[in-house]
């Protein structure tokens, strides 16, 4: 059986669209000229990653980046460009944007369906394979990532899918896979009390799970928001006064993390920020696969 493959050039002239929607992620707004979706690469609720059909290419707003489709992948899935392009060589259907027309063909099919968010079909104990193998690439160990998340089955434009479920305050879910990255309605920020001595405030689950195996002292004497999105800032406000001593912020080392720990450092007195914990990298889950990736040389 011979090995499919695919050149750089190729893979940089794919139809991103096309590509989104294979990896199951559907526009939330659509013109003739461009699409908008929830971002594939975090968490968000309003959609600001832009993909123009005339040029292909995409740019994520809240990141301050963008690029082609190898680019995409290769941010995606956190992996180099061979393993992009093998990636993207397995699937024989993925076809080539001719720059000068518009991608009307897709547009039309998703103007015809009913617009359909996340149904969650059921919620059990983590136990699928590829679920726990996932999880372990990103550093968490099985028993903490069956411990504090769950298997989350969910059904989308017809199809049924399963992730790495975090429930939020209001009953949604935050759902990774290898694949995937979203959340189901109502979406919100995810908020655990435990009697700590101040809050922790991070961005996403596997930073919430990634300082509870770097640091499990402060981990478990501390309560928790994960934000799932930087949009829900001003919500967890309300919170801070129960929090007159220390609220240590643990955001993204990126743009949109330096502006928001700006904010909140510049208007609450007890705000603290940890960044340097995990500098030079993004966040804590990047450190500890860094650590663990060390520890195994």
């Amino acid at each position: 059986m011979k090995t499919k493959k695919i050149c750089c050039e190729h893979a940089r002239n794919l139809d991103i669209v096309h590509v989104l929607a294979k990896l199951g992620h559907y526009p939330s707004k659509t013109t003739v000229k461009e699409a908008w979706f929830l971002s594939p690469l975090r968490s968000e609720t309003q959609a600001s990653f832009h993909v123009s059909y005339h040029k292909n290419r995409w740019y994520d707003f809240g990141l301050g980046k963008g690029g082609n489709c190898l680019d995409l992948i290769i941010a995606l899935k956190q992996c180099s460009i061979a393993e992009a392009l093998q990636f993207l060589a397995n699937d024989q259907q993925l076809s080539v944007t001719d720059p000068n027309k518009t991608s009307l063909s897709f547009h039309k099919q998703i103007s015809k369906k009913k617009k359909e968010g996340i149904k969650v079909l059921f919620v059990q104990e983590l136990s699928n394979l590829q679920l726990l193998h996932y999880a372990k690439k990103r550093g968490i160990p099985r028993e903490l990532i069956i411990e504090m998340t769950s298997e989350v089955h969910f059904e989308l434009y017809g199809k049924r899918y399963y992730a790495i479920g975090l429930q939020n305050r209001r009953g949604g879910y935050e759902l990774r896979n290898a694949f995937y990255k979203a959340s189901s309605s109502p979406k919100s920020y995810s908020y655990f009390q435990q009697d700590g001595n101040g809050l922790i405030i991070t961005e996403g689950l596997f930073d919430y799970l990634s300082l509870a195996l770097l640091d499990p002292e402060l981990f478990f004497t501390h309560d928790h928001i994960i934000l799932n999105s930087l949009s829900f800032i001003q919500e967890i406000i309300k919170h801070f006064d129960a929090y007159p001593d220390s609220i240590l912020l643990f955001l993204d080392n990126d743009p949109a993390g330096d502006r928001m720990t700006s904010y909140l450092l510049e208007h609450f007195a007890q705000a603290i920020d940890l960044r340097y914990r995990f500098y030079p990298y993004k966040d804590f889950n990047e450190k500890l696969c860094h650590v663990q990736r060390e520890n195994t040389l």
